[in-house]
């Protein structure tokens, strides 16, 4: 019989295929040591990398948003970076500039979207300034946050806030399929709606084009956003235990002001005179402040010298500071700007300023210019606005950036208008202005001016003297009889030559 033909069994690959030409994975790592662990890195993750959807469960993100919220009323420094990034992303508001062709018009669009905002909100107790304040507030402390498009009674446009907590998969049924954590998305990733918890535990769905949701994404397959001091909450926790260690001890070793040596359990003597017949060692306590040691014969009592706060502890609570802030904003700028002068300040103010802008792209992409169009769109189609082609175009006048040499950036925006590198409006939008405003309001007071030279009498340049401009330039301004002359010839030629 010839020989039988062995059968080979393959096994089923359960992990990817190896592309070819590459070598086994060595045990040793590879000389990488960011994907070892160490006795010195035993929290190091080593799962699958995968979308961010399925790296982080919805409990995990609710969690981090308490821990997060306590924070922000426990921890000056927690609330302090949360205060500088609403005081100079939001400021007083972030303002719209319309740009539409017409000058009168964009006035009635502005005018009206102002009106319309001094109460947005549904519950008519927050301006649209202050609307930008919270949810600048809740993205960076919870992670995100979300406006409904909503009517009131009369019809008009508001807007409803919904903080992070309040949105989520159903806490009465399992999440249906294409929802994470709140987010309904559909075939191809596009986001649908969004599942709302009611005050009485049902829900409801708002859909995607109805919400603003304000939120930096970190990931493309990020469904939700993350704490922006979720990194650094330990260090929080941290930093409140050792200061409040500290503060115990000093307080502690400072309380203990008199060690007595008694005979007896009452007080004798003048002192006896004084507290009155049965008074005891307590009683001396309670009277002169502080904690009073009382020793019994024979005993004896070491003070303790205590070396806390040490000389190293400001050095470490620091460290431990500098990590907080870090990835947020610089140390230096939060907390301890004399530490750092020169060209150093003004890199410490340039990479913050960067921060600011950045999330002030994000709420004008993300609430701002929505609200515009909700709000201006609906209008013009109710009929109580003109429409116009371009009435969605705006731009939008942030706060002032952060600046430590005024001087320097005033020479240095002059010279880069007079070279045209740059436009005066963009100037005025720098410095947080509304540059059509602010020169109605300049060609208002040179009028006014010019009419009180002339009706005075004196030269406007007494009033009014730009720098470096010449004498006698401005003059012309300030009689009819200095006017300019006209092009037209007021005679005949022969009657000019007279």
């Amino acid at each position: 019989m010839p020989p039988r033909k062995k059968t080979v069994i393959k096994k089923k690959e359960t992990t990817a295929a190896k592309p070819e030409g590459l070598p086994a994975p060595s045990a040793s790592f590879g000389g990488w040591q960011s994907v070892g662990q160490t006795r010195l890195r035993r929290g190091f993750y080593n799962g699958p990398a995968q979308d961010l959807r399925r790296d982080m469960k919805p409990s995990d993100r609710l969690t981090m948003v308490k821990r997060c919220r306590w924070a922000e009323r426990n921890s000056g420094l927690f609330k302090q970076i949360l205060n500088d990034l609403v005081l100079y992303v939001i400021g007083d508001g972030i303002r719209a500039q319309s740009h539409v062709e017409d000058p009168e018009l964009a006035e009635v669009y502005e005018r009206y979207f102002d009106e319309k905002c001094r109460r947005i909100d549904i519950t008519n107790r927050f301006s649209f300034a202050q609307v930008q304040q919270i949810l600048m507030r809740a993205m960076a402390r919870d992670g995100d946050a979300f406006a409904a498009k909503v009517r009131n009674g009369n019809g008009d446009p508001k807007l409803q806030l919904i903080e992070a907590h309040r949105v989520g998969d159903p806490m009465d049924a399992p999440a249906p399929d294409g929802m994470h954590d709140g987010c309904i998305f559909g075939d191809y990733g596009e986001l649908i709606a969004f599942n709302i918890y009611r005050s009485d535990g049902t829900n409801r769905q708002i859909l995607a084009q109805s919400m603003m949701h304000v939120v930096d994404h970190e990931y493309a397959s990020g469904a939700r956003g993350v704490p922006m001091l979720q990194h650094s909450i330990n260090s929080i926790q941290d930093e409140m235990d050792i200061l409040e260690l500290e503060k115990l001890a000093v307080k502690d070793n400072a309380d203990v002001t008199r060690v007595i040596k008694k005979t007896g359990g009452y007080v004798e003597g003048d002192m006896a005179a004084e507290l009155g017949a049965g008074a005891n060692y307590e009683n001396i306590a309670a009277r002169m402040g502080g904690k009073l040691l009382a020793l019994e014969p024979g005993e004896d009592f070491q003070s303790f010298t205590s070396n806390r706060p040490s000389p190293t502890f400001t050095g470490f609570l620091a460290a431990l500071e500098r990590d907080i802030s870090q990835g947020v904003l610089p140390y230096e700028f939060v907390n301890d700007p004399s530490k750092v002068g020169g060209a150093s300040v003004r890199l410490v103010t340039a990479k913050a300023s960067r921060v600011f802008e950045k999330y002030q792209q994000i709420i004008i992409e993300a609430l701002c210019r929505p609200t515009w169009g909700y709000i201006i769109g609906q209008a013009i189609a109710n009929g109580d606005l003109p429409d116009d082609p371009n009435w969605a175009e705006t731009s939008w006048t942030t706060p002032k950036n952060v600046t430590v040499d005024a001087g320097r950036e005033s020479a240095n925006d002059r010279a880069d208008v007079e070279l045209g590198m740059v436009s005066l409006s963009e100037i005025y939008a720098q410095r947080g202005m509304d540059f059509r405003a602010e020169m109605e309001k300049r060609a208002q007071d040179m009028a006014h001016i010019a009419e009180l030279a002339k009706e005075y009498g004196l030269p406007f340049e007494l009033l009014y003297r730009p720098t470096n401009t010449p004498a006698g330039t401005l003059s012309p301004l300030t009689s009819d009889a200095q006017e300019a002359p006209t092009m037209e010839p007021t005679g005949t030629p022969e009657e000019d030559n007279a």
